[in-house]
């Protein structure tokens, strides 16, 4: 059995890296539109421990691109773009890679308190396990990890037009990534879907939670 780490490169990801290496393959599902600030800590995180991350990306190429194509937008009613562009990418690299007749385990980093995100794979391949859960560890003993270890913290990684993204969030993107901004604008405006994609203003903007996507 082959020892995986499906890395997303943000706070709970790096500090169970941090805390063990030991695997055949660390794994990062890219959706081609991560925040700049993800890209720019994959390369500082690589580079300071050594380590080598694999990055799968969609037969379906950016998750942008596929949105704008279908007249679209990410939802919180309907959250496949996990599957399709995170978890769908990781099973086909292994399949390729390994061969049919290999199972994998497959360490997801959630911190205790996410413990309700647990799920058992629903492919007899692949076993998941939830290193951070058995460990009993939440966010600030995860960010405590990784600065005793003498790492910068990372910044939430995530899609830039992630329809999850906080008020905070989105006046962030638009301060700090302009070009970014605009594209959001633009494929709110080409999508037919019913709701906003950018909460700034009202009760909606105050309640939206952060997306922390599942790569299992």
């Amino acid at each position: 059995m082959k020892q995986i780490a499906s890395f997303g490169c943000g706070v709970d990801s790096v500090a169970g890296l941090l805390l063990n290496s030991n695997y055949d393959e660390i794994i990062f599902a890219d959706t081609l539109d991560e925040l700049p600030s993800t890209y720019q800590y994959m390369e500082y995180f690589e580079k300071k421990s050594g380590l080598k991350i694999t990055k799968v990306t969609s037969k379906h190429g950016s998750l942008y691109d596929y949105f704008f194509k279908g007249k679209s937008q990410s939802s919180k009613y309907h959250h496949w773009c996990s599957d399709k562009f995170k978890i769908q990418p990781i099973r086909k690299y292994l399949r390729e890679k390994y061969g049919k007749k290999e199972t994998f385990e497959m360490s997801i980093f959630i911190d205790f308190s996410e413990f309700h995100r647990m799920r058992e794979s629903d492919r007899k391949y692949i076993k998941n396990k939830y290193p951070l859960v058995e460990q009993k560890l939440n966010r600030d003993q995860l960010k405590e990890i990784i600065k005793s270890k003498g790492y910068l913290l990372p910044e939430k990684s995530g899609c830039y037009h992630c329809c999850f993204t906080t008020k905070k969030g989105w006046i962030k993107l638009r301060n700090n990534e302009p070009e970014l901004w605009e594209k959001t604008k633009d494929l709110e405006n080409n999508s037919n879907t019913k709701e906003s994609l950018i909460k700034i203003r009202g009760k909606d903007s105050q309640t939206l939670f952060e997306c922390r996507c599942f790569n299992g």
